[in-house]
This record gives structure tokens, sequence and C-alpha cells, in this order.
């Protein structure tokens, strides 16, 4: 099975874990109204894209 990256799954995933990362960055910097907004941007393309695996 040949595994091709520049599919949407890839992509969205690829995007959305700086995200995630940079939402734990603000978080910790006390920062939880940005720390909110990313987390649910990031969550929303890991959602994303466990979706477009699965399918």
């Amino acid at each position: 099975m040949e595994t091709d990256f520049l599919t949407l799954e890839w992509i969205a995933l690829a995007l959305s874990l700086p995200v995630v990362y940079v939402a734990w960055h603000e978080y910790a910097a006390r920062n939880t109204r940005d720390a909110k907004l990313l987390a649910g941007v990031g969550a929303g393309g890991l959602l994303l894209s466990a979706v477009g695996f699965t399918f």
C-alpha cells in the first residue's frame, strides 16, 4: 500500500499539531483566551484528520 503525503488527512495533521503546540505554550503563559481558541482550532484539525483516515 502506497502512502500519499499530499492528501487532506496528512495536511490537516501537519497543520494542527503545531497549532496544538502553540496552544500549550499560550496556556503555560497564562493566556487562556488565546489558548482556548488555538486548542479548538487544533482539535478541529485533528478531528478532520481522524475522520479522513477512517474513510
